[in-house]
């Protein structure tokens, strides 16, 4: 046994001595880790000098796209990252707040080239966007007043502290979008007026060649409480557009209101003047959101219809109706699914099986076995009778059980195995393989929720 441990050491010693020689380095050297580049490190010598000349710490903003201490970005739009923007926090300044903008030069190294300066505890985001019609871009910033309160601005980077294009003392959400198509991003801030002060609203503001202007005003639907999705999208006829779902304190409903340029006016094209609601875009279906279902590049918006009840059904189904929406709010129908999110998959309904439809469901107690009833409809007082059967399948047997009898393999994921077995003596839907699988998709998540 002594002998054996002494072999060991001794085969060790010369592994690492072969392993030096061929490396043709100090033995030291094999264990250091790369450095860094030399711009990096001049770039973190800038901002570590900056940072002890203000006595600050450094912070990061804290949502949307860009919430890194430090950032890089091509903010004069010649397609080069020449900029870096580092954030920090003074605690006891007038202005604790405060962007730096650094410049790289052609030796590498770093200068400040702007600072901006702002009140508050926190910066909530921060956005780089071209909203002056030139190819630099602006820099707009979310100021964190407090828990609830929030504050807005723009900046053009022309000057060393950095020109204010824009102030907004208050506001809830916001979205840069080009909704006048003149090239440029203009701002929309969405402010929420809860309870008897007045009604929610949207400002848009647009550059006017000097500083970002109030050029128009929609008023969003009554009685919201809280935007939960901010989107953009276009219309039918591709113009842009921004849509904005909120909820409602009083239920679980939730409202589209589809903000847009019409006619060269700013304006909510789905708001109801006489109720003041976008009541096209009520609903109280919430699990799933709008996206371009059918992507043609054209948003739709979802409206639940409920599926008929055959006889001795208890639960309610529904599919969605996916709506496209023209310049001045008129919905169009363009397809129709049944969604499963719990399933984690969607299926595209035939119209033909419009009327003629209805949905049941049956899991296996073990819960590795979940299938969808898609049934022939015969009226109420006859039992529905299956024309086909959707599977999610999970567990070790999963690939073998999605194949057995008349079942046909659909796709599959990382933890489960989907599935579909047709019966055409019920009703000859006409589908070989490829037309279900068309059909078929798993549900991705595709809302953005920035700002």
């Amino acid at each position: 046994m002594k002998f054996r441990r002494i072999l060991a050491v001794c085969f060790t010693l010369a592994l690492a001595l072969l392993l030096s020689g061929c490396m043709g380095r100090e033995s030291g050297d094999m264990f250091a880790l790369p450095e860094p580049p030399e711009d990096y490190r001049n770039l973190n010598a800038v901002i570590s000098e900056i940072r002890t000349s203000i006595g600050g710490e450094s912070i990061a903003p804290q949502s949307g796209s860009n919430t890194q201490t430090v950032q890089l970005q091509d903010l004069d739009g010649d397609g080069v990252q020449e900029s870096a923007v580092a954030f920090f926090r003074v605690s006891g300044a007038e202005r604790p707040l405060k962007i730096y903008i650094f410049c790289q030069r052609d030796d590498d190294s770093y200068e400040q080239s702007c600072v901006i300066e702002g009140v508050g505890s926190a910066i909530a985001s921060v956005a780089y966007e071209d909203v002056g019609g030139t190819s630099a871009k602006e820099v707009v910033v979310s100021w964190q007043i407090s828990a609830t309160d929030h504050a807005l601005g723009a900046y053009s980077l022309d000057d060393v502290e950095g020109i204010e294009l824009l102030w907004v003392d208050s506001y809830t959400r916001f979205r840069l979008a080009d909704l006048d198509e003149d090239g440029a991003k203009e701002l929309v801030a969405l402010t929420l007026q809860n309870g008897e002060e007045g009604v929610s609203r949207a400002d848009f503001y647009d550059y006017d060649g000097a500083v970002l202007e109030l050029k128009g005003t929609a008023a969003l639907t009554a009685g919201i409480n809280e935007i939960r999705i901010l989107r953009g999208g276009n219309l039918m006829d591709m113009t842009p557009a921004i849509f904005v779902t909120s909820s409602f304190p009083e239920s679980s409903d939730q409202v589209v209101d589809i903000l847009a340029c019409r006619d060269g006016q700013f304006t909510n094209i789905t708001l109801n003047s006489e109720t003041l609601r976008s009541e096209e875009t009520i609903r109280s279906y919430t699990a799933v959101n709008g996206i371009d279902i059918n992507r043609d590049g054209v948003m739709e918006v979802p409206r639940p219809v409920s599926v008929p009840r055959a006889m001795g059904a208890t639960d309610d189904f529904w599919l969605l109706d996916w709506r496209q929406f023209d310049p001045k709010g008129t919905p169009h129908t363009v397809q129709t699914t049944y969604h499963t999110v719990t399933d984690g998959w969607y299926f595209t309904i035939p119209e033909e099986w419009l009327g003629r439809l209805t949905i049941s469901r049956k899991d296996s107690t073990t819960s590795d076995e979940r299938a969808v009833f898609f049934s022939l409809y015969e009226g109420e007082e006859k039992a529905a009778r299956p024309f086909m059967i959707l599977y999610k399948l999970t567990g070790t047997t999963q690939q073998s059980r999605a194949a057995q009898g008349e079942r046909q393999i659909l796709a599959s994921d990382t933890t489960a195995t989907y599935a579909y077995e047709l019966f055409p003596e019920v009703l000859d839907t006409g589908m070989a393989k490829e037309d279900v699988q068309q059909r078929f998709h798993l549900i991705r998540t595709e809302w953005s929720t920035e700002n």
